[in-house]
This record gives C-alpha cells, structure tokens and sequence, in this order.
C-alpha cells in the first residue's frame, strides 16, 4: 500500500510514497490523505496522532511536520522534534536526516523504497511527455481496480476529471517522450486493455483538467 509523507518543511510541500503492509494502517491513511485533500488539517493532524501513538514512523514524521508549520495545530517546536525523533528512532531515514544528530541511528538502516501512488502520479510526470489514457468511468472504484490488476503502481495512475457536470476518472499509464513511442508501447498492451482503444493523451493538458 502507498503511504504518504506530507512534508512542510523549508514551506514546501511535496510527497513521499512508500510501501508498507497493513490494510488497516492503509485505511487509516487513506482517511488522511482526503483530509488533506479537502484542506481539513484539523482532521488530517487527528488521524496522523492516532496512528503515530501507534509507533508509525511514517504518522509521526507528518505529525511533525505539522506541529513545525502549525497547520491544524498550535505550532510547537519541542512538540515537532519529538515526533521527529521518534520517527528517526523506528528507522524513518527522512526524519533522521532532518534531525541531522549522530545521537539518533536509524534502527537497522532501513532503506526506503519510494513509488507515486495512482492519484498523484499525474501530477508527478513532466507536462511536455505523453502518457496513454486506457479507459474513463464514473466509478472511481472499478478504475482503482483496474489499476492494481494490471499492475502500474509507479508506472502510471488515474485522475479525476468533471465533464458535463459528472465526476469521473481515468486510467493512464506510462510516460513518453513522443507520440510515436507512446503508440509502440500500446502494441504492447495485454488484448484486454488493447480493447479498451487507449489513446495517447498529452500529459499537460491532463493536468489541468484533473481535481
């Protein structure tokens, strides 16, 4: 599952994806991440301190972030540095670079593995290249499913578009330098996505239609 680190650091603001296995945990996040999209930080620091009191590295390193920026919550430094440690002592490699002390190792040197999710991946990709648009659906369910079937975590996503006043979504995958690269690369599509008449989308002018 991807986990997100929200980092307010240096006021940018810019995420990690990381895998991680606990379908609860992934819930939780979840839960967070809209939050977050919604702009309801009071709700998005709620859920990071309920799973941060659990030992997550990844929630205490958000909830650091946010007691440093004091965004859905009285900024507090002392606060933000204990999360940060905490983080940095369940092996969060980040947050022991951001701390930047000998005193705190990460536990067993963790690495790190880092992957866009589906949803931010879009917004990740050079808006001059070509990805491949696969299929388009009102339900954001079937297209997420979609997605995990075919396997593009870190190789493409979906967005989410209004046309016509309705709400929909769609797969994309890939990032290409030309058309012409994108086109070979639908050759090698499996027949069922083949089927679906993918086309080769613009990768800007996606991003300024999707929410």
């Amino acid at each position: 599952m991807d986990l997100i680190i929200k980092k307010y650091f240096n006021n940018t603001i810019f995420f990690i994806l990381l895998l991680f296995s606990s379908q609860n945990m992934a819930a939780s996040v979840s839960d967070a991440v809209i939050a977050s999209k919604n702009n309801n930080t009071v709700e998005e620091v709620k859920i990071w301190s309920q799973l941060a009191d659990t030992g997550n590295s990844i929630a205490q390193y958000n909830l650091a972030s946010h007691y440093f920026s004091g965004k859905g919550v009285q900024k507090n430094n002392v606060l933000a540095e204990e999360w940060l440690r905490d983080a940095a002592r369940s092996g969060l490699i980040q947050a022991y670079t951001k701390l930047n002390k000998k005193a705190i190792a990460p536990a067993n040197g963790k690495t790190i593995s880092f992957i866009v999710g589906p949803v931010l991946w879009l917004k990740k990709q050079e808006p001059n290249r070509y990805t491949i648009q696969l299929a388009s659906s009102r339900n954001e369910k079937s297209i997420k499913k979609s997605y995990e079937v075919n396997h593009f975590k870190g190789k493409g996503g979906y967005y989410h578009y209004v046309r016509d006043g309705v709400h929909r979504y769609a797969l994309i995958y890939g990032s290409f330098k030309t058309v012409a690269e994108a086109n070979v690369a639908i050759k090698g599509l499996p027949e069922s996505l083949r089927k679906k008449t993918p086309w080769v989308r613009k990768i800007k002018s996606l991003q300024k239609i999707s929410k």
